[in-house]
């Protein structure tokens, strides 16, 4: 009679419970998960469902956890002791598959992949191969009794799951994407991104990777939406080009250029190399996939200055080369080849100093978008604006004194006097640039490669100046504009001219993580300027002897008409500088 009683009981429940008690709603499809899938469900719930169970109404039903990352075989659900059915189940409820140890024959549970638990089942029909309510192979049914819900399907196991911290009984949480990657009003279990969902990917490997819990150093974090970076730069750059400026002979060749034994002091490559600097940079995602941000870079180098200086002491003659195109001034200053004595035995000692000075800066601003990447790669496109600044100045200066016993019609009648030509450059370069930047890690190391070029117009600038300061015995000063490269009336002035550049640049930085925010790295760059005006082009060797001020004694010669020399030169060339760098990089 009990059994008859018991059976009717269990009869009863599985024809009127309401489908709520097995996940299903009463009409419309049933919103199973499919294998590999997470099961979506619309903003608009109703308050009874819960987000643990999916129950209407009443406690949650023993469930298992799954945290992002790994599946596997869940943990067992707390069975259902007690009960058993006389009869046949009801249609809908089990389907052939495995069958039972105990019980009528053909009263099997559904078959399943791996990992659908049923929540509990009467003493007796239990499911072979696992405890009461505990089954290898079962799955979700459309139907059945009280105490034989389906908690619903999970991805194919790969592993055990995580643990439910508390020890309590788990249950399967769903909760919004927390990168923001999927459109709203979809809810789905974190550890997988619904078709379509997925936006550019989390950075490479983390360098710090380990399976082990997040504590420490133990991982650099997945995603760090800004950066800022400092570089102490030792970069080397190239010398400028200069015309024959000082020479030195016996007093037979005068210090003329192909005469007797006529020698160049200074002329070919001049200026030091060597500069020290630094850069900063910083850089911003959009968002945490970091698929599209900004970045930008601002570098100078400290000036530099370069010094040629000689004296009546180590050379006795001392003068400087120029070509005389104005034949009328002959035979003072003959056609062709010439020089002006700065000193020379027996009339003037005195000396020429000539200094370099150069600096250069930069900067560029890049939307930077994700191009591609793999498990330990990433590389992103890179396109926006590029500014560049070189500056130089080329001064050259002559003193003379003269020896009390010397011929006052020599020359001119001045007992001292300093002349000077300066010569400074300006290139400013606008352009727009594309390029790539990519990082390659291995453990706590990185390779992260830079190369970008830069297309625009470079505005180039020539400011030439010069004077004479002279002094006479009657001890009045007289000062004069021009010098003897640098002559009024013809290049003294500012010139300038817009011309077509390209400016590319690239890099290489071998990084240590160093901590879970920063990283260490040293690195080389060589950065190109196809068009620069150095102060060396600017000058013009060709001059017309008439026009170079106290040059000549007065009514000699006269200034050519038709041709004015010298004049302003605009010969660019190549410039590019290049070094080693030591910085740091903090992200946040």
């Amino acid at each position: 009679m009990r059994r008859i009683l018991l059976g009717g009981l269990g009869i009863a429940l599985g024809v009127f419970a309401p489908p709520a008690l097995a996940q299903q709603p009463r009409t419309g499809a049933p919103r199973a998960a499919s294998l590999g899938l997470p099961s979506a469900l619309p903003d608009s719930q109703p308050t009874e469902v819960t987000q643990t169970g999916l129950l209407r109404g009443g406690a949650p039903r023993g469930t298992v956890s799954y945290a992002p990352g790994t599946f596997g075989s869940p943990a067992p659900a707390t069975p259902v002791v007690g009960g058993s059915v006389t009869g046949a189940p009801p249609v809908g409820f089990p389907v052939t598959g495995v069958p039972t140890t105990s019980g009528p024959v053909g009263y099997p549970v559904t078959g399943g992949p791996v990992g659908y638990p049923v929540t509990g089942g009467p003493v007796g029909y239990p499911v072979t191969g696992g405890p009461v309510g505990y089954p290898v192979t079962s799955g979700p049914v459309p139907g059945g009794m009280v105490g034989f819900p389906v908690t619903g399907a999970q991805p194919a196991p790969l592993g055990s799951p995580r643990v439910a911290p508390g020890g309590g009984p788990p249950s399967v949480t769903e909760s919004r994407d927390p990168t923001g990657r999927v459109p709203d009003g979809t809810t789905f279990v974190p550890s997988v991104l619904p078709d379509g969902g997925a936006g550019c990917p989390v950075e490479v490997e983390d360098p710090l990777f380990s399976d082990a819990p997040l504590t420490g150093l133990d991982r650099v974090a997945s995603v760090r939406r800004g950066w800022v970076s400092a570089e102490l730069l030792m970069w080397w750059n190239r010398g400028t080009v200069v015309p024959p400026l000082v020479t030195t002979s016996s007093t037979a060749a005068l210090g003329i250029i192909g005469q007797g034994d006529t020698r160049v002091l200074l002329g070919g490559s001049f200026g030091d190399t060597y500069h020290t600097g630094g850069r900063v940079g910083a850089g911003y995602w959009f968002g945490d996939g970091e698929c599209r941000g900004v970045d930008a870079r601002l570098f100078w180098v400290a000036p530099a200055t370069t010094s040629f200086f000689t004296t009546t002491t180590q050379n006795p003659l001392l003068a400087r080369p120029f070509f005389n195109i104005n034949p009328t001034t002959a035979p003072t200053v003959g056609f062709g080849e010439s020089s002006e004595i700065v000193a020379r035995p027996g009339v003037a000692t005195g000396s020429v100093l000539v200094t370099l000075k150069n600096t250069v800066w930069g900067a560029e601003v890049n939307y930077r978008r994700y191009l591609t990447s793999g498990p330990n790669m990433r590389l992103d496109l890179l396109a926006g604006y590029r500014f560049l600044d070189l500056r130089e100045e080329l001064t050259i200066t002559e003193r003379f004194v003269r020896t009390p016993d010397s011929d006052p019609a020599i020359g001119v009648p001045a007992i001292s006097g300093t002349i000077t030509d300066s010569f400074r450059t300006t290139n400013r370069f606008h352009g727009g640039q594309i390029g790539i930047a990519g990082t390659f890690t291995r453990g706590r190391w990185s390779l992260d490669p830079r190369a970008t070029v830069a297309f625009g117009t470079v505005r180039q600038t020539a400011e030439i100046n010069g004077s004479q300061t002279l002094n006479f015995p009657d001890q009045t000063t007289t000062v004069t504009p021009g010098g003897l490269l640098a002559v009024p009336g013809a290049n003294i002035g500012k010139f300038s001219r817009d011309k077509f550049a390209v400016v590319p640049e690239v890099g290489l930085n071998l990084g240590w993580q160093a901590t879970e925010r920063m990283k260490l790295f040293v690195g080389y760059n060589f950065l190109y300027l196809s068009s620069a005006l150095r102060p060396g082009d600017a000058i013009d060797m060709r001059l017309d002897a008439a026009r170079v001020p106290n040059l000549l004694p007065p009514g000699t010669g006269a200034p050519l008409t038709n041709t004015i020399r010298p004049a302003p030169q605009f010969n660019s060339s190549g410039y590019f500088v290049q070094g080693i760098s030591f910085g740091l990089m903090y992200r946040w």
